[in-house]
């Protein structure tokens, strides 16, 4: 598992506010906020969910709508060392942040949202 953190320019505050709240269910979060225009997110990702974070590094207004955004990984972090998928009691056809697994480009080679009941492993990631 991976830890990226997340540090976004939103167009305004209430964009900012918005993807924060898109993404405060998502399994892999850790911590995502807005502050004013910007956002601070840490994520948790398996090696087969990285191309979602670097994708919003290379196109931070296509994947959420940002003027620009930065990454930062380590392999290392200090606190949590592991981290515990957040997943709801009810798994859906839909993700909370509102994707469809089943409709991405990406399905045939993806572990899927661990909020879905297209997820493929169990819930401990460390």
């Amino acid at each position: 598992m991976t830890t990226y953190l997340l540090i976004g320019e939103a167009p305004s505050p209430e964009v900012a506010a918005r993807v924060a709240d898109q993404y405060k269910d998502c399994p892999y979060v850790h911590f995502i906020a807005a502050f004013g225009a910007m956002l601070v997110g840490v994520f948790y990702f398996p090696p087969d969910r990285e191309w979602w974070i670097k994708l919003v590094a290379d196109e931070p207004t296509l994947t959420l709508g940002l003027h620009r955004a930065a990454v930062y990984r380590t392999d290392h972090p200090a606190s949590p060392e592991k981290f515990t998928l957040r997943i709801p009691e009810q798994k859906g056809d839909i993700a909370p942040c509102g994707s469809k697994c089943i409709d991405c480009e990406r399905f045939s080679t993806c572990s899927h949202c661990p909020a879905t009941r297209y997820y493929l492993f169990d819930n401990q990631v460390g």
